[in-house]
């Protein structure tokens, strides 16, 4: 049987290898389509997986941009043209972009005998970093691409308890939640923390929705010395940097992948960083899993699952 898996964005890739394994123990031939273009880096990739097929994608600037919509309308059209080349028995959806969503639900009604998994990683534009109600237009629009194109699907994941609660009212079928994971391989060793200052960590994506004033603030409180080390990057890498070198003492690394070697740098530090801006709709950030793999408390606004 063939399995295809389809992902528009390379921050999924760790959660693809999972589904891949998986698949492949039930005997599925199996095919993972990608964005040739880089989310965070905003550039095209020149580090696409073995194996893995690249579909090209328009590139954009804005996160919160018509271009990036554009991007994503045009990506999930092209994926499942390939699709109609070579039928698979099943897909395994990840979304967002909400445009996936449509275009896979029209991909049903003409082939109702491919299973169809929606695997929701995050929730758009419910997410966005605005305390306003997403009930509005034009942001219902944006919302209605997803949750009107969800019924037809054949089983419905989440990645967290939080999002399933809310999707219960979309999807007419039991929902299940499937968390990140990994094996517990790099617990941190604590006698290599330095007691004489604290050190926290910082890992993930450094862009608009990190409330970076927050931080800042919080390390002000702290009644001594503090590290801060950042292993990531985003768009919003310099000016958070900037924010908490006025109150602390930055280490940034860039992006790290190497599980080894982010436990390195975890292992000297107290606590792991998990704040975000107000009114953001998450449940399970996957920094977190990177702290918890490595035996880190956190330092958390998020509620939900995490909380």
């Amino acid at each position: 049987m063939k399995a295809n898996v389809i992902t528009c964005f390379e921050s999924n890739e760790e959660r693809v290898f999972f589904v891949v394994e998986a698949l492949k123990k039930l005997n599925y031939d199996v095919k993972v389509y990608t964005s040739d273009f880089s989310h965070i880096k905003k550039q095209y990739r020149n580090n696409i997986p073995e194996h893995f097929i690249p579909v090209h994608a328009l590139s954009y600037k804005k996160n919160l941009s018509i271009s990036r919509l554009l991007s994503h309308f045009v990506f999930a059209r092209d994926v499942f043209k390939m699709l109609e080349d070579d039928i698979p028995d099943l897909i395994w959806l990840m979304i967002p972009a909400n445009s996936l969503a449509k275009t896979a639900h029209e991909f049903k009604i003409n082939h109702p005998d491919v299973k169809i998994i929606c695997d929701v990683i995050d929730m758009w534009p419910e997410s966005l970093p605005f305390a306003i109600n997403k009930n509005i237009f034009p942001l219902n629009i944006w919302k209605n691409i997803r949750s009107n194109n969800l019924k037809l699907f054949d089983k419905l994941v989440c990645e967290c308890d939080f999002y399933k609660n809310t999707l219960s009212k979309e999807f007419p079928n039991e929902i299940d939640t499937l968390y990140w994971a990994r094996e517990n391989n790099y617990i941190v060793n604590i006698d290599n923390v330095n007691s004489d200052k604290i050190s926290l960590a910082y890992v993930g994506s450094i862009n608009n929705i990190i409330d970076s004033n927050a931080i800042a603030n919080m390390i002000k409180n702290i009644d001594s010395d503090v590290d801060v080390h950042v292993i990531g990057e985003g768009e919003s890498t310099d000016e958070f940097i900037s924010t908490l070198s006025r109150v602390s003492n930055v280490l940034y690394y860039g992006p790290i992948r190497d599980q080894v070697k982010k436990s390195e740098i975890f292992s000297k530090c107290h606590a792991g960083i998990n704040m975000y801006k107000k009114g953001l709709y998450i449940g399970l950030t996957t920094k977190c899993i990177d702290y918890f793999e490595n035996g880190l408390p956190i330092i958390n606004n998020i509620k939900g699952d995490t909380w």
